[in-house]
């Protein structure tokens, strides 16, 4: 039976979106998206905007300064929107939650389009009790400190690790003893727990211009140099202290460039936990994704700089309403103002030609 023009065109656009939709299952880049990405290039170099979620993205997509382009490119379950903030071409990407989604985001931000540096922002929790809610904080510093030797019960900080002659592993950086969080011990002087030990490891890195599979290890991951400089001309920057004409913050918000900053795939909502980190690192922002854009972008030699309004205090004990939600609105917009601030900055011509 003969088959009509009509029925046989269908037929074959038919297949031809089958064979594109198997493509992009199996990660491959479909011959529409590859014209998408390279029309997309020859308009960059961009500054990449890496943001973890939609209630963070959503402040910079209406804010005035920002200047949106009729694409946007999908791939691998991301998306990527393109335009303009003062004159700088621009590419946002979310991550979605915790610190894979971050990293992969991050990779194939770098891997498909042309970007000479990643700006991160968006809001954490506060470890450090100089700092308030509503303050925006820019690290010059970031690690993942969920990356850990579990030590057996019974060994203790003389004891050499499992693995650590071969270099696996290491003692350096320190430990978390448990038992010294325990509570209502009161019929003996020491005590223990079958907990233990938590030995803070360094990650594994393999820079781009490195020999391939010849491992290098990194706790502190630096921001970019001038990047860093760039942001304090932020600091006298008036930020948004009040949610709606009753809800307002004790003390005004300010911009501050902090020390340290950490990530994990861990909410830490833990007073006990926050005051150990803080003393043992020195670190005031801590949440989710930072670390691994950070870890990412060093290893791609791409520079980039992390900002970080803070949103609630971990674990509680301030003066404010500290639930995250109460005043996640405000820092989200907070960060977005800070993060357009210093792009004007970066896009003046003094920096451009740095």
């Amino acid at each position: 039976m003969a088959i009509s023009s009509k029925l046989f065109l269908s037929l074959v656009l038919a297949f031809m979106v089958l064979i594109i939709t198997l493509e992009e299952a199996n990660g491959t880049i479909s011959g529409k998206t590859r014209k998408l990405i390279d029309m997309a290039n020859k308009k960059g170099p961009y500054l990449g905007l890496v943001i973890p979620n939609l209630f963070e993205m959503n402040p910079l997509l209406q804010h005035p300064s920002y200047k949106p382009s009729d694409l946007t490119i999908d791939y691998a379950g991301r998306r990527f929107r393109f335009g303009h903030i003062d004159n700088q071409p621009v590419v946002l990407v979310m991550t979605g939650l915790a610190m894979l989604n971050a990293g992969i985001t991050t990779q194939l931000l770098l891997a498909l389009f042309d970007v000479k540096g990643v700006v991160h922002y968006g809001i954490a929790g506060n470890a450090n009790p100089s700092l308030n809610i509503g303050d925006v904080a820019i690290p010059q510093y970031w690690a993942h400190t969920a990356l850990w030797n579990w030590q057996r019960y019974g060994d203790g900080a003389e004891n050499e690790l499992p693995l650590e002659v071969n270099g696996d592993y290491t003692r350096d950086i320190g430990y978390l003893k448990i038992s010294e969080y325990s509570v209502n011990v009161t019929n003996c002087n020491s005590h223990n727990n079958l907990l233990n030990n938590i030995w803070y490891q360094p990650e594994e890195v393999f820079p781009v211009f490195g020999t391939p599979e010849d491992r290098q290890h990194i706790f502190w991951v630096p921001v970019d140099p001038r990047y860093y400089a760039i942001a304090k001309k932020l600091e006298g920057l008036k930020l948004e202290g009040c949610l709606n004409a009753t809800t307002c913050l004790s003390h005004p918000p300010k911009v501050t460039r902090v020390h340290r900053g950490t990530s994990a795939s861990i909410y830490l909502d833990n007073a006990a936990y926050r005051s150990f980190i803080y003393n043992k690192f020195d670190v005031s922002p801590v949440e989710m994704e930072s670390a691994a854009v950070a870890l990412i972008c060093y290893q791609q030699k791409v520079p980039y700089i992390v900002i970080r309004a803070l949103s609630d205090m971990a674990g509680g004990g301030t003066s404010e309403s500290n639930e995250a939600s109460t005043f996640i609105t405000l820092a989200a917009t907070n960060s977005v103002e800070v993060t357009v601030q210093f792009i004007k900055q970066l896009s003046t011509k003094k920096y451009q030609d740095a």
